[in-house]
This record gives C-alpha cells, sequence and structure tokens, in this order.
C-alpha cells in the first residue's frame, strides 16, 4: 500500500500541480479581503515582465524530475530520505521526500516551494490501537512519526504559516477555500488500495484539501503568500495521516500579480523522470511498468479533472476552463504533443531541450539574439481548433 501512496504522491505533484490550482492570486482569490489587503492590491501599477527566460533544470539531488527556472534564480534543497535509527522508526523512511525551493533571490522575496510528506500518528480512530492512545500523548514518536491529531486542511494550513514564518507580524488570512477536485483525484489514484481495504472490514481512505491564501508582514516588507495541500486519513486502518501535495508560494503583496505567471509556469512545468523512478523502486520489473503506468496516468488526470468539473457543473466547457484558469493549449514544435500552459503571454518560445522564453514583444526573436542563439528556438503555437 506505501508503494502505492508513493505513486500517488508523484501522480499529483506532477498532474495536478498543472491543473487543479488555477494559480496563486487566482484560484485561491480574495472573496473576503479586508480594507488593508485591498488598498495593497489596488495601489499597484506593476505588471507581469515584458519577456521571462525559463531553462529546463534537474532536481539536484537525484534527478527525479525537471523544470522549469527563471534564469539567474536559485534552487535550493531536492530530494532526501530519513535515516529510520535517528527517526525512531521507519514509517517515514521508506520513500524519498522532496522539500526545494525555486526563488528569486537569496532572501527568497518571490518564491516557490514543494514541501515534503510526512506521515503522523493518530492512534483514536483505530481499534486495534486506541487503548494505547493514552501511551502516546501529542508530541510523543511511535515509529518515526510525530503523534499528532489529525486536523482539517485549514488548521494545518495555518499551523504550517506559523511555523514557516515564526516572526510575521500584521497576518491576515484573506481566504481559505477547500479544493474538492484535488481529493477527487487521489482517491481516483488510490481506489486499489480502498478496493484492498474493503475486504479487511476498513473503510476507505478519505481526503480533506484545500488552499490559503495570507497576507503578512515580515522584514519590514508585506508578502502575499498561497499555501495548499491534500491530507490522507488513513487513522482507521493504519493509524496514521499524512499530508501531500504541499505546496506554498509567495511574492510582494503589491508585485503579486505580476509575479503570478512566473510562477504558475514553474509549477506547470514539472516532468518526471521515469528512469529515477525505476531506480528508486529498486528496478523491479513489476514497479518499472508501475512507472510507465503513471506517466500514461500523469497525461490523462488534466482531462479526468476537466470531465469531473462538467459533471458538477456541466456548462462550463473546456474553453472555459482554459480561461478560468489562465491557461492555453500549445503544440510543442519538437515533440508535436499537445502541451498546457500559462495565457499570460502572447508568444512562447521553446528549443528541443526544453528551455522556455515568454513574451508579449510580437517582433521579438530569440534566434537573432546573440546571447540566446546558441540553441535553436521555434515558436509553440496555439492548438488548432
Amino acid at each position: 500500500m506505501t508503494t502505492r501512496i508513493w505513486i500517488s504522491m508523484w501522480v499529483a505533484l506532477m498532474a495536478l500541480a498543472c491543473s487543479v490550482q488555477a494559480g496563486m492570486f487566482s484560484r485561491l482569490r480574495s472573496g473576503t479581503t479586508t480594507a488593508a489587503a485591498k488598498t495593497q492590491e489596488e495601489t499597484t501599477n506593476e505588471s507581469k515582465p515584458a519577456m521571462a527566460r525559463f531553462q529546463r533544470q534537474w532536481e539536484p539531488k537525484e534527478r527525479a524530475y525537471s523544470f522549469l527556472v527563471p534564469a539567474d534564480w536559485i534552487v535550493e534543497g531536492g530530494m532526501f530520505h530519513v535515516d529510520p535509527t535517528q527517526a525512531g522508526g521507519t514509517a517515514n523512511s521508506i520513500d524519498a521526500k522532496c522539500d526545494m525551493t525555486v526563488k528569486k533571490d537569496a532572501a527568497g522575496t518571490v518564491l516557490f516551494r514543494w514541501l515534503p510528506t510526512w506521515n503522523y500518528c493518530d492512534m483514536t480512530q483505530n481499534p486495534q490501537f486506541s487503548m494505547s492512545a493514552g501511551l502516546f500523548p501529542a508530541g510523543a514518536r511511535y515509529q518515526g512519526m510525530e503523534v499528532r491529531p489529525m486536523p482539517d486542511y485549514a488548521s494545518f494550513l495555518q499551523g504550517l504559516f506559523r511555523t514557516l514564518h515564526p516572526t510575521a507580524t500584521d497576518v491576515n488570512v484573506v481566504e481559505l477555500k477547500p479544493i474538492p477536485e484535488l481529493a477527487e483525484v487521489f482517491r481516483k489514484i488510490n481506489k486499489a488500495v480502498d478496493d484492498g481495504l474493503r475486504p479487511l472490514g476498513f473503510g476507505p481512505l478519505r481526503y480533506d484539501a484545500g488552499g490559503m491564501t495570507v497576507e503578512y508582514t515580515e522584514g519590514n516588507r508585506r508578502f502575499r503568500e498561497g499555501l495548499v495541500t491534500c491530507l490522507m486519513d488513513m487513522r482507521s486502518s493504519a493509524a496514521l495521516w499524512s499530508n501531500l501535495h504541499t505546496l506554498m508560494l509567495r511574492a510582494p503583496a503589491r508585485e503579486a500579480q505580476q509575479w503570478k505567471p512566473v510562477l504558475d509556469i514553474i509549477r506547470q512545468s514539472v516532468r518526471l523522470n521515469p528512469e529515477w523512478f525505476a531506480r528508486a523502486s529498486r528496478a523491479s520489473a513489476q514497479r518499472a511498468q508501475m512507472s510507465l503506468e503513471t506517466q500514461r496516468y500523469i497525461q490523462s488526470v488534466d482531462q479526468q479533472i476537466v470531465e469531473h468539473r462538467n459533471q458538477v457543473n456541466a456548462e462550463i466547457r473546456y474553453e472555459d476552463y482554459l480561461m478560468l484558469t489562465g491557461q492555453e493549449d500549445y503544440i510543442n514544435p519538437y515533440t508535436k504533443e499537445v502541451e498546457r500552459d500559462t495565457s499570460e503571454y502572447k508568444y512562447r518560445w521553446t528549443t528541443e531541450q526544453g528551455d522556455m522564453i515568454y513574451t508579449d514583444q510580437f517582433d521579438f526573436n530569440p534566434n537573432a539574439q546573440r546571447e540566446l542563439n546558441h540553441q535553436e528556438w521555434k515558436l509553440t503555437p496555439v492548438r488548432p481548433r
């Protein structure tokens, strides 16, 4: 079951980051912004950069996946493994974890961060463990897990924010918003796990997904930040719960709309490395096949989300979905594949290696630029309708 859950994490990281959220400041759009927050937004005259150049880079530790990074930005962290002898057990050591930040400067004024998935112990919902729950109070350790009652997504994100920003002041939670689409995709991915639990008398896994938009002051600067997570409830079957697909994005509050397309491009650009996946699965034939199936599944998840939304709200057509999420379909001139990406820019140039330049300048041609023409650039046209 843990292998299946691990695959779920990567499918979510790859595919859901592209579509379930429509962006840091649009999917979690304020409906309850305070007067102070409105003043911050209304006084800005900033717009997105006229041109944005991105280079495709590998996750630095293990080349587990690649992603687009703006030129001259900083990448820190990556994949890591928990030593069970130091953690006091193996529950958080079975699978690799990822904690990686992409940021504009050393201070992280504008940044995107993938946060790791952790297993937490909560014995209260498991009949086999409930009698022992009193021996492991909150804050204790059990099999390498922190003992912690499972919160809802809102409480989890609020606690995470306090951990990430202990010195933040004048904190204003602009919005808390459930993301049922994210929970639904995890439910579909883990259907086989639920099918295996049912004959044992356990109920299905449960999910609580959502996001939070918050404004705060840190280091004499006002920031706007978006956080997203999906909590998976395995308390009844395994006395544990986990935070899946946890992301954090931030920018100065007055520049939020300026940096939104840049952060969205980073978020949408992740590509899994099947070779790494096979190695991490010990190269067994069965797990290698699972990695191939996962990659194929990634390609279908986006469409499943659209179909799910159409079932809930039939009048929303696919073109409306793209418009609402600030995305467009493009044809890669090298692979001929359809790629979904931000629609914030009119022109999108790419290389065979996957580097990108986004611009609104109709007369810009990177092949005519001395600092760029060491490789061939081609426009990626919008998919014909």
